[in-house]
């Protein structure tokens, strides 16, 4: 008998699930009304909530909101009978998070106007985020649109492990140029140490530091309006933020001294504004190189390279230089070398850019980059095998030479020069009859962005994309992309009914038929600012 009451013992413990009663099985059809005072609690509680958490009152309305407060009403209806703290129902702040995948189509067709297309910004949804799964989610979003991924296909994403493994087959992975720069600038200021190696940043990171201590104070106690300009809060995932963190603060670094108490006001004695200064010189080139790459109505590929071997030149290191700039110039140059990875589409399409192809940045490279365009070239000659040469002799203009690197040859004697505000697709345009090889390079490759900003900035962008007049359920991908294409063509006139110069000059108008990256005016302070700014300013508000 003493067994058989230790063994129900021990099952009862195991044993956690209880018999439900029939209203936990059978939900009452009857609607009662909400008894006046559970109505009132909950109205002064949200009172609480919105003051004592600094929210906006428009909270309570989101469909966000109730829908969290519907679930959390559903799991007290079923555990009501147990005695649970709220608290540990609730989910940790760091463990609650929603990954979302945005993928965009960029392409040149054979008037070589470039097309680029937001496919959409999907919630990730797979058990866990390792390549295997990652891969398997976008094949499966591009499946949608009837495209493949193939060794023909390249693909620009970051630059993390789990990215280089989830594209190292069928495609091309093209590593996004301003998140290589972006990471070093942030483990510049940010990071003590880096694969076990110490950054020796010292000077700067001390002076970052006390900077962002005196931002954060002054936007939480509400003091900016004692400033001339708002200042702007350092953020990881803002390209170059450290720089603009900075540089708002020295533009109003002598107005701080009126404005800050005592406590904040011995940081602020610590930072050297001439280093300051110097630090924001240092930064400007590189915040303009991440807006010629951010570019998505031109080819940007052909910028990679130069961009990267005049920011590294930048690097040198001068007799009268500050010890903080010296620490930053050794990182950086040190950094980029070594991390920011040249890929054979960067070299090629350098060299098929004619302001480009002597390659005065770094002449050690010419030779190495003919090599790799007559190899590109080699693989884009007719097939010499029997069954080939019996084949039709195809229809079209575009006669390819008996020496394969006669277009390459007189391609580099071509004496001419295109500045930056011209149109490299127009220039090529003009001289596919001349260099019809060339020319299909330059259609495959320069296709290919430099940067994945485009999906970067769509989630940060979306709330402006999908309002509450057009919602998200009613939100047809394909008719939107369909739209999209039938607007670009419309704008493209016919090049029978008007002459070549004209039409040449009329394809800048129609370069692109993607979502443009909009400018917000803060009215306030009279600064624009990025679409992932003004998401910054409204999350410090809230």
């Amino acid at each position: 008998m003493m067994k058989r009451l230790r063994s129900c013992e021990s099952n009862s413990k195991n044993n956690n699930n209880k018999s439900l009663s029939i209203n936990e099985y059978f939900s009452c059809r009857e609607t009662k009304s909400i008894p006046p005072r559970f109505k009132n609690k909950v109205l002064n509680t949200t009172g609480e909530l919105v003051a004592m958490n600094n929210r906006a009152f428009e909270l309570i309305a989101g469909d966000g909101f109730i829908n969290f407060t519907q679930t959390i009403f559903d799991a007290g209806q079923l555990l009501n009978s147990q005695n649970i703290d709220v608290s540990d129902l609730l989910p940790h702040p760091t463990t609650v998070s929603v990954s979302f995948c945005g993928i965009s189509l960029h392409f040149l067709n054979e008037k070589l106007q470039l097309y680029v297309f937001i496919l959409g910004c999907y919630p990730y949804d797979r058990e866990n985020q390792n390549a295997n799964q990652i891969r398997q989610f976008v094949d499966a979003k591009l499946l949608e649109y009837d495209l493949i991924l193939d060794n023909n296909k390249f693909v620009v994403t970051d630059n993390e492990n789990k990215m280089k493994s989830c594209f190292k087959e069928s495609c091309t992975r093209i590593g996004c140029s301003i998140h290589y720069m972006n990471k070093q600038l942030e483990h510049c200021f940010t990071s003590d140490t880096l694969e076990k190696i110490p950054v020796n940043c010292d000077l700067v990171q001390e002076m970052f530091d006390y900077i962002r201590k005196i931002v954060s104070h002054m936007r939480r106690t509400h003091k900016q309006s004692k400033l001339p300009r708002k200042l702007q809060s350092y953020s990881d995932t803002r390209f170059n933020g450290a720089f603009r963190t900075m540089n708002v603060f020295l533009t109003v670094f002598d107005d701080l001294a009126c404005v800050l108490d005592r406590t904040f006001l011995d940081d602020y004695t610590l930072i050297e504004k001439d280093l300051l200064e110097y630090v924001c010189s240092f930064l400007a080139p590189f915040e303009e190189a991440i807006e010629e790459l951010s570019c998505d109505k031109r080819p940007t590929i052909y910028k990679v390279l130069p961009l990267r071997q005049y920011l590294i030149n930048q690097c040198k290191i001068h007799a009268d230089d500050h010890d903080g700039i010296r620490q930053i110039k050794n990182f950086i140059s040190t950094r980029f070398q070594d991390v920011w990875v040249l890929q054979d589409i960067h070299y090629i399409t350098t060299l098929l850019h004619p302001s480009f192809k002597n390659f005065d940045v770094n002449p050690n490279l010419q030779d190495k980059v003919i090599n790799l365009v007559k190899n590109e070239i080699i693989k884009r000659q007719p097939s010499t095998s029997v069954l080939s040469k019996c084949f039709d002799l195809p229809k079209n203009d575009l006669k390819l030479s008996l020496n394969p690197y006669q277009e390459l040859d007189e391609y580099m004697n071509l004496n001419v020069q295109i500045n930056e505000v011209d149109d490299i697709l127009l220039f090529w345009l003009t001289q596919k009859s001349k260099f019809p090889t060339l020319f299909s390079i330059v259609r495959d490759y320069d296709a290919v962005p430099a940067s994945n900003t485009t999906v970067e900035r769509l989630f940060s962008s979306s709330k402006y994309t999908v309002s509450d007049k057009l919602l998200l359920k009613t939100f047809d991908k394909k008719s939107v992309i369909e739209a999209t294409a039938t607007d670009t063509k419309r704008k493209i006139t016919d090049p029978d009914k008007k002459s070549t110069d004209m039409s040449l000059q009329n394809q800048k108008q129609f370069r692109t038929s993607t979502t443009a990256k909009k400018l917000k005016k803060d009215e306030e302070d009279d600064i624009v600012i990025w679409d992932d700014d003004v998401q910054d300013k409204e999350n410090d508000e809230f």
